[in-house]
């Protein structure tokens, strides 16, 4: 058998198994989604990692103590990170704290016995900042989908609200029809302060508040104002409907233009050398064989 049908041969089946490993990824991953799902309809979303509640047990006792020594300014500022990242009703400032300790001192322990001491420092210090690496993180996903998602809330509350329904109704159309997303949360807890007796400027103010997204301040002033002086919100949502439309074709504009940019440094080093290892490997054996 010649060298370039060995080639092909092996191409051939270098091909073959990559898709069926992609095939058996697609199909375990859509079960594991499949699963999620179920059990999300059988059980209320938990949105705190497995491995922050894991030592919360540990950490509540030293929390009932952290609780009256922690000054309010850092107690405000624990509490609004942990809204931004939409798990201020799972955990509160003091437990997160404590839960923080509780990881930084078994990281301390694990480091010490089992890791260098060169290592040890660098390891401790990345177990401390962990938990606060991963509250940016989920702030900043939960800010895109907010962001992802808002105009076609906007736009099924601005057709049930031209369908001749009040805001409240507007509301519950929306989140019956929608999947659980972090505007659904946001919009069940309106309709649920307003059932509970607070005016729709204040339910309106409050998801605001919660939510802490540049693309929701203009939309909640706009609904409070118009709610305020007796105004259409029609025409409010519509014009913020456009809005929001236009931030979100302007967000895929900017990561389009840096697409390119962050290839960079995938190609030069992996795909640019694979590439040069493929079409000179035939060409040096041959080479050889003929020397």
């Amino acid at each position: 058998m010649s060298t370039n049908t060995e080639i092909i041969i092996a191409a051939t089946l270098a091909i073959a198994a990559a898709c069926s490993l992609q095939f058996t990824g697609d199909r375990i991953v859509g079960l594991v989604t499949f699963l999620r799902g179920a059990r999300s309809r059988l059980e209320p979303r938990r949105l705190l990692p497995w491995w922050l509640r894991l030592p919360l047990p540990l950490a509540l006792p030293l929390a009932a103590r952290l609780g009256p020594l922690l000054p309010s300014p850092a107690r405000a500022g624990v509490q609004h990170a942990l809204r931004r990242a939409g798990i201020d009703e799972e955990i509160s400032p003091q437990q997160f704290l404590a839960v923080c300790v509780v990881l930084g001192s078994a990281a301390a322990v694990i480091v010490t016995i089992l890791a260098p001491p060169s290592i040890a420092l660098p390891l401790w210090s990345l177990s401390v900042l962990l938990p606060w690496i991963w509250l940016r993180d989920a702030a900043r996903e939960r800010a895109a989908e907010v962001l992802r998602e808002l105009p076609v809330y906007i736009d099924m509350l601005t057709l049930a609200l031209e369908a001749g329904g009040a805001l409240s109704v507007a509301l519950r159309v929306a989140t019956e029809r929608s999947p659980d997303t972090v505007l659904r949360r946001a919009f069940l807890r309106v309709q649920g302060d307003l059932r509970a007796g607070r005016t729709r400027a204040e339910a309106l103010t409050a998801l605001g508040e919660r939510l802490d997204v540049p693309s929701m301040r203009p939309l909640v002033a706009a609904l409070v104002q118009a709610d305020a002086s007796g105004g259409s919100f029609v025409a409010v949502l519509r014009a913020q409907a456009d809005q929001r439309l236009e931030e979100r074709f302007a967000r895929a504009e900017k990561l389009a233009m840096e697409a390119p940019v962050k290839m960079l440094l995938p190609l030069v080093m992996c795909i640019f050398p694979c590439t040069f290892i493929v079409l000179a490997v035939p060409v040096l054996g041959r080479f050889l064989n003929a020397s």
